[in-house]
This record gives C-alpha cells, structure tokens and sequence, in this order.
C-alpha cells in the first residue's frame, strides 16, 4: 500500500472513530464507553432489563457487523463474548465488540441506525446478523 493511501486510511479511520465517540457522547452512553475503557470491570450480580444492539467493525474488510436490538438481562462483558465467539465461529474477521444500551428500545434503534447511515457513508457495508444472547443460566 502507498504511503498517501495508507495515511487517507488512517486519516478515514481517525475520523470514524471520533464520529463514534462524538455519537457516545451525544447519545448518553458515555458510561458504557468508560466501562469499555477500563478493561476487567467487574461484573454487577443484578442486572436491569437494558435494552442493546451489538456492532462489530471488520476494518481491514471496509464492514460492520450489526445485530437487531434486543432486551437483556446479560452482563455486558458476556454479551460482547458472546457476540465475538459467533462471529469467530461463522468465519467472519472482525476487530473490537460493543454492545451500546440506550434509555428504551426507540434510543436503541436511533443509535443503530445512525450507526449503520454513518458506516455506509465511510464506505463501509453494513452486515446484518441474526443474534441475541440466550437468557442467564442456559
């Protein structure tokens, strides 16, 4: 790769990553991504009904893979296991997993789809998976 299009690809992936934060932080999920940020957070023993949607960015493939939302009872860091391990399973290459919640299911489905209209303008495709966690204890 040539050195201006290795530097457009990292100026591209700068900017999505910003326009991420940026969604977060205009959304009110900053707390998950600070949960992101601190690795081996521990896990609450109750959890409320949330709910969530998973987002997988395959960057080296120009892709993201999307679930639908769904409601849960799941610990987050499970969840995002959970998600990577199908994935992984199926073939699909991807980097990090997230799993954002928003206040109800109408937030959640905003926060999806602003995701799926920014990807799409970065040039990315928009991989739709058919996934849910299973309920706690199976």
């Amino acid at each position: 790769m040539k050195w201006k299009q290795l530097k457009l690809t990292q100026r591209k992936l700068a900017q999505w990553k910003l326009a991420q934060w940026r969604l977060a932080r205009s959304l009110g999920f900053g707390r998950i991504l600070a949960c992101l940020a601190i690795s081996g957070a521990a896990v609450a023993p109750a959890q409320a009904l949330e709910w969530r949607f998973c987002i997988a960015p395959a960057s080296q493939e120009h892709r993201i893979y999307m679930t639908l939302p769904f409601p849960t009872t799941i610990p987050m860091e499970e969840m995002e296991n959970g998600f990577h391990q199908i994935l992984e399973h199926a073939g699909r290459r991807h980097d990090s997993v997230q799993c954002p919640t928003g206040a109800n299911e109408q937030a959640v489905q905003a926060m999806r789809q602003h995701a799926g209209d920014f990807n799409r303008q970065m040039g990315n495709e928009v991989v739709g998976i058919d996934w849910r966690p299973a309920p706690a204890g199976r």
